[in-house]
């Protein structure tokens, strides 16, 4: 590898008019200058395109498709993959945004052949750039973790933020490229998990990238559909060879466990999104679905709360906003 690779970023947006420029300055900011960025626009209908098209700088290339959808979304990456130069693969979607050093803390880690990704910490910050909370907040563990530690971590939560990440596109490429099952509306942690098995990930113990979480990117149906995502641990675990089972200690029980119990956290947020949005009727479906499920009588008294809110018409943000538990500000 050269001593100042190609990196190819890819960049998929949706009517991310409020924040694409900011997300174009970033990358236009970087120390490392060695990049190019692929915009590809998946059909927006509002002024994205126009917004874009006033940066000048070659180094961006701008498609715009029709429009296919979260559920088509290893297609646009792939399309974007196809027509990157990049020795290098990061992503940074339309409405998150880069510390101006991204790019060079993270390239020196391929100087080592077996590294296929490099990540850090992300920040999650609302519509106003406010910080919400950085995640890992105990990064001392990764800084040391050996690859089974990630691999056996990774299927139980999708801890690495695809603002912060860069990978080789060798190895995206030895994998058919960016992986989405039919059942998972976003690519990155299917394409982790596959990753893992070819080398090692090198943890930056630093926020290398801004993820935005606003009302407009939420909904109800999308947060349910999320979390059934992860039944892609399950499938990928069922694949690994017994000597690497073995090493990794996990059991199908304790995935089955983990997943369950990820999909009751997120149908009570799904229930309480839909509070927020006035739904009353779908928040009504779901809390009543909690209460007749298995899930722990904790969980119970949280959706029987959502299920009183929704009869009554009462938003339960309102009380969560005294607790200091909002959704998305």
């Amino acid at each position: 590898m050269s001593k100042q690779p190609l990196v190819s970023i890819i960049t998929p947006t949706y009517n991310h008019e409020a924040f694409v420029s900011e997300c174009i300055e970033s990358v236009l900011a970087q120390t490392y200058p060695n990049w190019e960025q692929i915009i590809i626009d998946d059909g927006s209908t509002d002024r994205t395109g126009e917004i874009v098209s006033k940066y000048s700088d070659k180094r961006i290339k701008y498609i715009r498709q029709d429009n296919v959808g979260i559920w088509k979304l290893g297609e646009t990456y792939n399309k974007a993959l196809r027509v990157s130069q990049g020795e290098l693969i990061a992503i940074l979607e339309g409405d998150d945004y880069w510390p101006v050093n991204k790019l060079e803390k993270q390239i020196p880690a391929f100087s080592l052949e077996d590294v296929v990704l490099t990540w850090g910490r992300c920040a999650w910050v609302n519509s106003e750039g406010k910080t919400h909370r950085v995640d890992p907040t105990n990064p001392i563990w990764f800084r040391d973790a050996k690859r089974e530690d990630i691999i056996r971590r990774l299927l139980f939560e999708g801890f690495i933020a695809a603002c912060t990440v860069i990978c080789r596109k060798s190895a995206l490429i030895s994998i058919g490229g960016f992986r989405q099952a039919k059942y998972t509306p976003y690519v990155d942690y299917p394409t982790w998990l596959e990753l893992s098995l070819l080398g090692n990930f090198s943890f930056v113990d630093e926020v290398l990238g801004y993820w935005r979480f606003h009302k407009q990117q939420v909904s109800s149906t999308k947060t349910i559909s999320m979390a059934e995502g992860h039944k892609y641990s399950i499938d990928f675990f069922k694949t690994l060879p017994q000597e690497l089972v073995d090493l990794l200690g996990v059991s199908i029980d304790e995935l089955m466990a983990a997943y369950q119990g990820r999909m009751i956290w997120a149908k009570l947020r799904a229930a309480r999104i839909a509070l927020a949005n006035n739904e009353w009727k779908e928040a009504k479906k779901i809390s009543k679905e909690l209460l007749s499920s298995t899930a722990p009588n904790s969980m119970k008294l949280r959706a029987l709360l959502c299920l009183v809110c929704a009869y009554c018409g009462v938003d339960f943000e309102l009380a969560a906003a005294m607790l200091r538990r909002p959704l998305w500000k």
